[in-house]
């Protein structure tokens, strides 16, 4: 909106600077919003008039949810004023000031009224008597109130607002302080999206205080935020403020955040189509689905049927386990069975550093151990090692509190991550060339994609005889579209083991309930504890390692003998508080730790650079299409 000496209403864009604006909104009880603002200007030659145009209609043109035409806001005329301060002094004084809403007329005669002139604006004319206080540094501050400013919806209320649309000059930095009625609620249950094409943050500070910053907000830039709260915060909310409609709620709202404008209404139309699919598809393409199902999906009657399995199934290492038991998945809990598995072997050792295994947070060193022969690893194996040793470690060595600690800067996160994908990459590449899944899956998919044709063939027809006569076919088109696509996802989900892959998935299963359940046998003679080492590594990789440690710590004994045989049970053994598998829980935690901090870092780096919402963040583009408006203009 680049406007430069329109008619006698126009009003200059160059010249000046905005070297700060403040705004300090304030809710109560009532839902009404009072603002008081702070232009800084700086102007280089004498432009003595300022308008401050304050738009307070609720909804903006081309809002794209619900409108509810009684949903108003009033501008409260005797709560407006305006102060003028030069140097440190207020020289309000020596301001000539007018107002739209009392019919006064600017400089040229004409009356005071928004630019462009819209219902729902009104305008703050101030005029500089003297050369000398229209030149340099000027400060502006106008108060006002919107009552109504909030909306109440069945779930949640809602702050919808643009500050301002325009201004003279490009506004070098800008802090929004929104301040909500006291309450005792956490910052989690409120959540505030910014809009503009500026940069910023937004930061909440508490459940009822909200500090948003921005810089180098351009001319023709806006600063809008939405703002959800509880519906707690407005107990004398005016009932024209209260919007009960069944479209409007918190689910809404934050979605269309999420996307924005006409993606957002397409996605919530997906979504709705995809909760149809779960309906209709089993009754237009049942007995078809079912007959795939038998066919590809059903997996084959395996040879073994015991309920357990007593030994080791396999040589597989436990990532490639978990590829066949959780369907081509790779967890984090395979890094950490992995590295277990290494101990194991004794290509890493650990070193305790005496602290007290009672302790939480007690740290381990792991080291390679020199000279060890690493032609044998796979790919998955030898690439954790230089993960943890060469890139966290120092190329010998590595601590836990290294390993939680070093994604907390955002070019290690990202190193963290790319390596953990690496391992997820490699460690798959291990499963496929084991003869785990069917081989022909990939064209007996082919095959089931051509029952596809009948709910196509519907949809096409609905589609088609709609557009060519006029019809409303919705529900047709709807029935057929749902269950094309249910049915699509269902076939392209589908994942079959192989004859032998079922064979052995089924003796793992059953080796992991043998794990699990082995407590209640009395008959079992416990194995040494170079066994259970082995075993909990793929007790680790199965998800029930906790539950084997809870059994072993009462039916494995400790003892010298036995000690002296532990690789990783026995770490801290001479140590007070020492129980078995210490290390076991530590490096889990210590891996899901530096996951969680890397992925910390890597969302707050996106947020800087691109804004996020919610749960505070930064600014994003796009519209809110919030109420309010207006801007500055000088002359």
């Amino acid at each position: 909106m680049a406007i430069s000496a329109i008619g006698s209403s126009g009003f200059s864009l160059s010249q000046t600077t905005i070297d700060r604006y403040e705004a300090d909104v304030t809710l109560d009880a009532n839902g009404d919003m009072t603002v008081v603002e702070r232009w800084d200007m700086d102007y280089s030659s004498e432009l003595y008039v300022r308008f401050r145009d304050i738009a307070y209609s609720k909804y903006a043109e081309g809002y794209p949810l619900y409108e509810d035409s009684g949903n108003t806001a009033d501008f409260v005329e005797s709560a407006a004023s305006v102060r003028v301060i030069k140097d440190g002094e207020d020289i309000t004084y020596k301001v000539r000031t007018g107002y739209s809403w009392e019919n006064d007329r600017d400089e040229y005669g004409e009356y005071i009224t928004c630019y462009p002139y819209r219902l729902y604006c009104e305008s703050i004319f101030t005029e500089l008597w003297y050369p000398e206080d229209a030149l340099g540094k000027v400060t502006f501050e106008y108060e006002y109130k919107i009552a109504g400013a909030v909306t109440q919806y069945s779930d949640i209320s809602e702050l919808n607002w643009m500050l301002f649309e325009y201004a003279e000059g490009k506004i070098k930095a800008a802090e929004v302080t929104v301040h909500l009625p006291a309450n005792l609620h956490t910052i989690d249950d409120v959540f505030v999206w910014g809009h503009s094409l500026a940069s910023g943050t937004i930061e909440i500070v508490d459940s009822d205080e909200i500090v948003m910053n921005l810089d180098n907000v351009g001319k023709t830039d806006y600063i809008e935020f939405r703002i959800l709260m509880e519906n707690d915060l407005f107990p004398a909310i005016d009932a024209r403020n209260v919007v009960l409609h069944p479209d409007m709620n918190f689910a809404t709202l934050s979605a269309y955040e999420a996307e924005l404008a006409d993606e957002t209404n397409m996605r919530i139309l997906i979504a709705q189509i995809v909760l149809y699919a779960a309906i209709a598809g089993v009754a237009v393409m049942g007995f078809l689905t079912v007959r795939v199902y038998r066919k590809y999906d059903k997996e084959y009657e395996p040879r073994f049927t015991a309920d357990y399995y007593r030994d080791l199934p396999g040589d597989e290492t436990p990532a490639e386990v978990s590829y066949l038991y959780y369907m081509k998945k790779i967890n984090d809990e395979d890094v950490t069975a992995t590295l277990l598995d290494m101990i194991r072997r004794k290509f890493v050792e650990i070193d305790y550093q005496g602290q007290d295994t009672t302790s939480k947070d007690a740290e381990f060193s792991l080291r390679l151990v020199a000279g060890k022969d690493r032609s044998q690893l796979l790919s998955h194996e030898a690439h954790l090692l230089d993960w943890f040793f060469n890139h966290i470690g120092n190329g010998t060595s590595v601590s836990t509190e290294r390993i939680e600690s070093y994604g907390k800067s955002v070019g290690n996160a990202e190193r963290f991550q790319n390596d953990a994908r690496q391992f997820s990459r490699l460690a798959k590449r291990a499963g496929e060339k084991r003869d785990f899944f069917e081989k022909t899956l990939a064209a007996d998919k082919n095959r089931a994609f051509a029952n596809a044709l009948l709910p196509g063939g519907l949809l096409a027809a609905s589609l088609l005889t709609g557009a060519a006569f006029s019809l409303d076919n919705t529900v047709a088109a709807l029935i057929s579209g749902i269950v094309l696509v249910a049915y699509a996802i269902y076939v392209a989900t589908i994942q079959k083991r192989s004859v032998n892959g079922n064979e052995e998935f089924v003796k793992w299963r059953a080796f992991r309930k043998f794990l699990v359940e082995f407590g209640r046998f009395n008959d079992y003679p416990m194995p040494s504890i170079i066994v259970w080492e082995h075993y909990l590594v793929y007790a680790t990789s199965l998800k029930c390692a906790d539950l084997v440690m809870d059994q072993l710590r009462v039916k494995l004994p400790v003892d010298e003998e036995t000690m002296s045989q532990a690789t990783f049970m026995g770490a801290g053994y001479r140590m007070r508080g020492f129980y078995f598998g210490y290390a076991l829980g530590r490096f889990q935690r210590s891996y899901t730790t530096a996951r969680t901090n890397v992925q910390q870092t890597i969302v707050a780096a996106n947020a800087a650079k691109a804004g996020s919402g919610g749960h505070g963040g930064g600014f994003g583009g796009g519209r809110s299409f919030g109420g309010g408006g207006g801007g500055g203009r000088s002359r």
